[in-house]
């Protein structure tokens, strides 16, 4: 996988120490994501993009617009 774009979900939580746990859909295909923080707690599970975006703006970052 290539580098992310720096203002991705994937680069913020990154960036912060996050850790994104990928865990495969039975049958259906894809991925269920869980976010976990550099502690370990899990603070989003399987949110949309838009959702993954928002909580990274209202709790760790102000995100700019591009």
């Amino acid at each position: 996988m290539g580098t992310p774009s720096p203002n991705s979900p994937n680069a913020l939580w990154a960036k912060h120490g996050y850790e994104i746990e990928r865990i495969p859909r039975r049958g259906s295909g894809g991925h269920h994501r869980i976010i976990r923080d550099p502690s370990g707690r899990v603070v989003l599970q399987d949110a949309a993009h838009a959702d993954e975006l928002k909580w990274i703006n209202d709790n760790i970052e102000t995100i700019p617009n591009d």
